[in-house]
């Protein structure tokens, strides 16, 4: 008995040991990682509906809002390859490359600012610039709007996404329903349950991954360039 009281106090002590470790792990990697949420977060100054985010997508996916009707935010931003089109540079109006890549879609809600260089403040504001440049889809606002008004199944998707607009079909509304779309895009994965406190959400080979990774990115940050 006394063997197995042993061996029994030692798995004990062993399983102890490990959680503490995971639990040192995971309060070192909070100090670089927020958790993702699996809900949609608010943004600033427009409040998520469900038909803005039903609205949104209908126009994530529709080319007519390029001048050409041929491209539309998911030429750039494939949801099925990463958020982005994998490319060096990406292609818009004519076939013009664009002197940049596509950032992913996926989780930009979370970003700072919006482009590569920040220039946005937030993704209603990023929506509106593609639709513009002329190196991709080379539309104007006034133009999206009329493209948008002439179809009935738009009018009503609008009316019923900002009940309280006098004129909801415009420029403004179509890239807030844009943003109120793209912040659904969310990925939480395993990591993320695991931050807030799950702890089988990941192996231990994968616990361990994530503590090499943090180490990593003290070194990184620690080293000057």
């Amino acid at each position: 008995m006394s063997v197995l009281r042993g061996l029994f106090l030692t798995s004990v002590a062993a399983l102890a040991a490990q959680s503490a470790v995971a639990q040192d792990l995971r309060t070192d990697a909070l100090d670089y990682f927020k958790p993702l949420p699996s809900t949609v977060p608010a943004v600033a100054d427009n409040p998520i509906t469900e038909e803005k985010i039903d609205l949104g997508k209908a126009l994530f996916f529709d080319p007519r809002l390029s001048a050409s009707g041929v491209f539309s935010c998911y030429s750039c931003h494939n949801l099925t390859t990463g958020g982005d089109d994998n490319m060096e540079t990406s292609v818009g109006h004519g076939w013009q490359k664009g002197p940049r890549n596509s950032p992913t879609v996926l989780n930009a809600v979370f970003n700072e600012a919006q482009f590569w260089d920040g220039r946005a403040d937030d993704l209603k504001a990023q929506a509106k610039g593609p639709i513009q440049a002329g190196v991709e889809m080379a539309n104007t606002p006034e133009n999206v709007v009329a493209t948008l008004s002439s179809m009935g199944d738009y009018v009503t998707w609008f009316t019923d996404a900002f009940p309280e607009d006098g004129e909801p079909v415009s420029f403004d509304n179509m890239a807030k329903a844009i943003e109120a779309f793209e912040a659904t895009l969310l990925t939480p994965a395993p990591f993320d349950a695991w931050l807030n406190g799950d702890d089988a959400a990941m192996t231990e080979d994968q616990v361990a991954g994530s503590g090499a990774c943090s180490w990593i990115r003290a070194v990184c940050r620690a080293t000057p360039v």
